[in-house]
């Protein structure tokens, strides 16, 4: 069986992003919104500055109320338990002595930048970091350019939406370290394989329901969570199953598995989406030669250095850059690959939105 290493995986990540960031206008996107919202051109320079970044966004009140969150996290994590009755005198007896009605700047601190380190959740969401009026804004500033720019060919919603938040507000640098704690963690580099285990908390409460008794129902907040994969297979594994077993059931029924994702997502085929569709590509070099070709043929005569006559009619602009490519720059591509690949590249950076309803195929 193929094993798949974390340098498998870090390549499929990068070129992920590299599809995302190249769609027309998206790094204009986010120029523009980093100016909305006062973040440095290029993004912050580390979890630290951001995190400094989050703390002027609160007001006096809002700081004094993250401080509480945050001293109630660090008090339980030393107690090893959750604040009870009990618990409530000690516990605010020791927090007025300690906070003294002035909030906490290193507690706060300490406290956004754990959060920052998740890869899994999207940080503008969590409860501390989207506290306060200004804060609770971020995650709407990342949804509105995702809603933008995501399309099918780019595969995975969860990790698209993580690239614009690191991107957004840590840069490039943010990115990368995304995809390195990703790749880092077994249950998260396996792009388009995940796993689900519901437990106590995914149920409708009450003290009357409990496994086999027929109340045990998911609630409102995993029956959306597992709407969001209505184009997947779930395989279920039962306590008594084995890895082996688990396995050999995998590879008997991997053709009738892919057939069902198939005939249910048809609308996937209309964009050319298949199991192999992150594959490397010279994304730089396409971009060169797709800004070359869309140039007119009087801008590219302008801009050719040679010595060739190429201003003959019957000399077609795809023949003029296959020229300069080789003239003056070394590249080997011939009339016809610029073309296509200018016309490929063209397809790649616009956002497909329009697949065809699926009843209709």
């Amino acid at each position: 069986m193929k094993q798949y290493s974390a340098d498998y995986f870090d390549k499929k990540f990068h070129i992920l992003f590299d599809k995302l960031s190249i769609k027309e206008g998206f790094v204009d996107a986010i120029k523009k919104t980093r100016q909305e919202l006062g973040i440095p051109k290029d993004g912050f320079n580390n979890k630290l500055e951001f995190a400094e970044y989050l703390i002027k966004r609160l007001s006096k009140k809002e700081r004094r109320e993250i401080s509480l969150r945050a001293f109630v996290e660090k008090y339980e994590k030393i107690h090893k338990k959750t604040i009870g009755e009990e618990d409530k005198q000690p516990f605010f007896k020791e927090f007025s002595k300690k906070i003294n009605g002035k909030d906490s700047f290193l507690m706060i601190m300490i406290c956004f930048q754990w959060r920052l380190e998740d890869h899994n959740d999207f940080f503008t969401k969590d409860h501390v970091v989207s506290h306060g009026k200004e804060n609770s804004k971020l995650f709407s500033k990342c949804w509105a350019i995702f809603n933008k720019f995501f399309a099918l060919d780019l595969l995975d919603q969860h990790i698209a939406m993580q690239f614009i938040e690191k991107y957004l507000f840590l840069g490039i640098n943010g990115v990368n370290e995304y995809i390195k704690s990703k790749v880092a963690c077994p249950h998260c580099r396996h792009i388009g394989v995940s796993h689900f285990s519901p437990e106590k908390r995914n149920m409708v409460a009450g003290k009357d329901r409990y496994p086999f008794s027929g109340n045990y129902i998911f609630n409102e907040r995993s029956v959306k969570l597992l709407s969001s994969y209505f184009d997947s297979v779930f395989i279920l594994i039962r306590p008594y199953a084995v890895k082996e077993q688990v396995i050999q059931y995998i590879e008997d029924n991997w053709n009738d598995l892919k057939e069902h994702m198939t005939e249910k997502n048809s609308f996937y085929k209309q964009l050319g989406v298949h199991p192999t569709k992150i594959k490397e590509s010279d994304i730089e070099k396409n971009q060169f030669v797709y800004d070359l070709y869309k140039l007119s043929k009087k801008e590219l005569l302008k801009t050719y250095q040679g010595k060739q006559d190429l201003s003959g009619k019957d000399i077609y602009k795809e023949r003029i850059v296959s020229v300069i490519l080789q003239e003056e720059y070394s590249i080997e591509m011939s009339p016809d690959a610029v073309k296509k690949t200018a016309t490929r590249f063209a397809k790649s950076i616009k956002v497909k939105r329009e697949p065809k309803d699926i009843r209709d195929i």
